[in-house]
């Protein structure tokens, strides 16, 4: 497609989404997903001016939808310009009743005029003018803007354009790549219009009050980052589950080790009942054995020696002396 054709005509020729080529200047370089008729037929219009207030939050809800990494391109025109109106609507702080048609419309005058006026911006750029201040190139962009109107009509949209002029759809094609289309006489002037002001006033005003623009990083960042996450949770991961296994294991070692130490303990205690029963039996048998002694030495003390031989009596008499002996001693 030819970049150097203004972009209101390929709104009104109604091209396709994703047609319009990356070498557009700076008067036609919001893509085609921006691009909406000029009008839309069929639907009810409101009969009131857009505010200010209005005309900002819409262009904060095109930027917020339009530069959405995951969705911005890979939705149909309805179900995006759905999700304009939906912003819209619950981001605003103030009353309005603006149909999606009456937003469409609106965007599609915005768009018109900032890309005409960024094409005066970039030529007062390209003039290199020494000790030239922001507000001054903007005072003779304005100046020029007015000067090349056919209708000799002021720039009504500097309010949108202090939100746009710092996006990356303008500051990355500020440079024009040919001669620029003239306005458009199609441009309008009545239903649509800002409420009349001073916009040179406008221009010295704060911008406190514009809308905050939420500014979603780029396709390639966003999977950078995402992957990038991924790549930390999965280390996460790693890690707890190492600490899992770890912390197991050292479990499982202080369970052998009580488990051993019981072992250890039971053995002990065997080896502790082993001895006191060998302890006892050897005692059961001193007693035994003494016992068996008592009797035998209480027989040989008792023992009937008148019918015994000389030889027999003396023997028992010695044992009997031994016995006694041993007694008293003890």
């Amino acid at each position: 497609m030819d970049s150097g054709r203004p972009l209101t005509d390929m709104i009104i020729e109604g091209f396709p989404p994703g047609g319009v080529s990356d070498n557009i200047s700076p008067h036609n370089e919001i893509q085609a997903r921006d691009e909406v008729p000029a009008a839309v037929k069929g639907n009810k219009r409101r009969s009131k001016n857009f505010t200010i207030k209005e005309d900002e939050m819409l262009v904060s809800s095109w930027l917020n939808v339009s530069l959405d990494p995951v969705r911005g391109v890979n939705q149909s025109k309805d179900t995006y310009w759905k999700r304009i109106h939906n912003y819209f609507h619950s981001k605003k702080e103030f009353e309005s009743d603006c149909t999606q048609s009456s937003l469409m419309s609106r965007w599609s005058s915005i768009l018109h005029d900032c890309n005409i006026f960024a094409g005066c911006v970039s030529k007062v750029e390209g003039r290199n003018q020494s000790g030239a201040s922001v507000d001054d190139k903007q005072a003779n962009a304005l100046t020029m803007y007015k000067n090349e109107d056919p209708f000799n009509r002021t720039f009504q949209y500097i309010h949108c354009w202090k939100i746009l002029k710092d996006q990356s759809k303008w500051t990355n094609r500020r440079q024009p790549t040919g001669p620029q289309k003239p306005f458009s006489k199609k441009q309008k002037t009545t239903a649509d219009s800002t409420p009349a002001a001073d916009v040179a006033d406008y221009v010295a005003e704060t911008e406190t009050t514009i809308t905050t623009v939420e500014r979603p990083i780029g396709t390639k960042k966003e999977k950078l980052k995402l992957k990038q996450r991924s790549s930390i949770e999965a280390l996460d991961y790693l890690l707890a589950k190492k600490k899992e296994v770890d912390a197991e294991k050292e479990l499982k070692k202080k369970e052998r080790e009580l488990k051993k130490e019981e072992r250890e303990l039971k053995k002990q205690e065997m080896c502790q009942k082993a001895l006191t029963l060998q302890e006892e039996r050897i005692k059961l048998d001193k007693e035994k054995f003494d016992f068996e002694q008592d009797r035998e030495e209480e027989r040989i003390i008792n023992i009937d020696m008148s019918r015994m031989s000389t030889r027999q009596q003396q023997f028992y008499d010695d044992q009997q002396k031994k016995i006694l002996a041993r007694r008293l001693g003890n």
